[in-house]
């Protein structure tokens, strides 16, 4: 049986997510100004870092800096994970920092490319050419990224699923649940049961 347990200790921002007997493929993503440390408990998971590409086996470890791109498949039928994210500074350029925070900050809003661009009076085109270049991502899929982190955020608070589709962005329920089992593995519903937030004293 899969189980999945977060934790985070709001006092330093560190986060802890341990993930036993899964078989989730996570599509390509970032930490946004956090370093990532991971231990391959059980099974064999290949991860992809940049363009970099390296099979983990148990017992094996992996780090990722601030912002790095990045995405996890199987190799076993299934694996166990355990991972820290510890806040870091990132290497991004100032234009993409304004960008990034107007996201983080805004994650509901609709923004749309013209927007952006106007923000850091750069072109569309070279906006998305250089967000992607940099991030890994294009700035879409940085929002929905952003628009799931926000909905943990809020489900650990205690509000409904369907009230946290709407807060974070999402036009119905089912949207929300179609990203986020895409990008976690699990729904929000399964992520709520498992989910643990450990309080600072």
């Amino acid at each position: 049986m899969n189980k999945y347990e977060y934790i985070k200790d709001v006092s330093t921002g560190i986060e802890v997510v341990s993930m036993e007997n899964v078989k989730t493929s996570f599509p390509p993503h970032t930490h946004t100004g956090h370093y990532v440390f991971g231990i391959v408990t059980e099974g064999c998971i290949d991860i992809r870092i940049g363009e970099e590409v390296r099979q983990c086996k148990e017992g094996e470890y992996f780090s990722i800096y601030p912002d790095v791109c990045h995405s996890i498949n199987p190799v076993s039928q299934t694996y166990s994970l355990v991972t820290t994210c510890i806040p870091g500074k990132s290497d991004i350029s100032r234009e993409l920092d304004i960008i990034k925070n107007a996201i983080i900050g805004n994650p509901e809003m609709e923004l749309s490319i013209a927007d952006m661009s106007q923000r850091v009076n750069i072109s569309s085109y070279h906006l998305i050419r250089k967000f992607s270049s940099e991030n890994g991502l294009t700035p879409h899929k940085f929002q929905m990224q952003c628009r799931i982190r926000k909905a943990q955020e809020l489900l650990r608070e205690g509000y409904r699923v369907i009230d946290v589709a709407q807060m974070v962005g999402f036009c119905d329920q089912s949207h929300m649940d179609r990203v986020f089992r895409k990008q976690l593995g699990i729904s929000p519903e399964e992520y709520i049961k498992s989910a643990i937030l450990s309080k600072a004293d």
